[in-house]
């Protein structure tokens, strides 16, 4: 009682206890200003997220030509909140997790990519050789290669064995045998431009037509989630100024240092 006493005489003490309330409501305020445009960014990022996955579902391949004249395709991306794959979207990524040989809860996985393609090549005046095996028989070998660069190339060769006869004046094939290689390599870049994403692939191999490319941002939305913080007890060390009772029940005014069990509501919580 005489601490309430103190207080309601002393204009100093109230001023300064209402001080100390007004600072703590403005904070708290502050807090919840903060959480509100934490979860309406939230709100945007998952519709504008919902849009671009409808546009990117619509949308095609699309061709040109860089500056050396090699293609390049391009098609906007998919985004997918990791946790909602894992429960709703399994059968969209099964494809990735089992020919590649990842954990199904695609955990360290930032982007699943996909690239669908078909080659048209033509052999035309290779070179070739016969050699004689013996009075009717032949072999006539092929060879053919192409490099475009380091990276890109294709090398063929073929061998027929061919035999001959003269009672009936024809020929036929013993045996065939060829043998492609190719090297092939892809230049890709997930480009963002104003919140829609998009995969390209570019390549210097010649003949090649791409028939399909995808690409699947993953995101953690739980992982920007501002956390709601709970009222509880607490252990703290306090530095402070304020009204202070002593030993001998004599109250005054004056810094204080102390450690103590503290209990905090949760709209102080901030």
């Amino acid at each position: 009682m005489k601490v309430v006493k103190y207080i309601l005489e002393n204009k100093e003490v109230l001023k300064f206890i209402g001080i100390a309330v007004l600072v703590l409501l403005l904070l708290r305020q502050c807090g919840v200003n903060t959480a509100l445009k934490s979860e309406i960014k939230m709100v945007e990022n998952v519709s504008n997220r919902n849009l671009n996955n409808y546009l990117a579902g619509r949308d095609t391949i699309k061709l040109e030509r860089n500056k050396y004249n090699e293609l390049v395709v391009s098609k906007l991306s998919y985004e997918y909140d990791i946790n909602e794959i894992s429960n709703t979207n399994k059968e969209i990524i099964s494809k990735y997790t089992k020919t590649l040989n990842i954990n199904n809860q695609l955990k360290d996985v930032n982007s699943l990519l996909m690239a669908q393609m078909v080659i048209k090549d033509s052999i035309i005046n290779s070179s070739a050789n016969i050699i004689t095996l013996n009075d009717t028989s032949f072999l006539l070998n092929f060879t053919d290669q192409k490099n475009w660069d380091k990276y890109n190339w294709r090398t063929f060769n073929g061998s027929i064995e061919i035999l001959g006869s003269s009672s009936t004046n024809s020929i036929s094939v013993v045996s065939s045998k060829f043998d492609i290689s190719q090297g092939i390599r892809l230049k890709a870049a997930i480009l963002n431009n104003n919140g829609v994403s998009s995969l390209k692939i570019s390549t210097t191999y010649h003949g090649v037509t791409f028939t399909d490319i995808e690409n699947i941002n993953l995101v953690n939305d739980k992982l920007n989630q501002r956390q709601t913080k709970k009222g509880g007890w607490s252990i703290g060390l306090g530095v402070g100024y304020g009204i202070n009772l002593n030993n001998n029940q004599v109250i005054s005014t004056g810094p204080s240092v102390g450690i103590g069990v503290f209990y905090s509501p949760k709209f102080l919580r901030f």
